[in-house]
């Protein structure tokens, strides 16, 4: 009984799962390509035009399976603006010297 339990470890790997490797390799080709902002739609239309014939199914399946997301707006490397520093008004310099100067 135990021995029929672990078959599937002795199977060969499928032609499916092959299949999903390779194209796997090239998702995360065009996942990099892209930085990161291409989701699973035009990952998909990308494999499309170069003749693959997966679904968009398949592909947003497989791109979550290897963690592969895409990078929301603000996420991409561009520096942080910083906004400028305002004057203090409240606290000037020579605070003391205007209040010995009004009385």
């Amino acid at each position: 009984m135990p021995e029929c339990l672990y078959a599937w470890e002795m199977r060969p790997v499928s032609a499916r799962q092959i299949d999903n490797e390779r194209l796997l390799c090239r998702i995360r080709q065009i996942h990099a390509d892209s930085q990161g902002i291409l989701d699973a739609t035009h990952v998909h239309e990308d494999l499309v035009d170069e003749g693959e014939t997966a679904g968009k199914n398949r592909i947003a399946r497989l791109m979550a399976a290897a963690g592969l997301q895409k990078k929301e707006r603000g996420q991409c490397n561009k520096p942080a603006l910083l906004p400028p520093i305002a004057l203090n008004l409240l606290n000037p310099p020579n605070f003391a010297v205007m209040i010995t100067s009004f009385s």
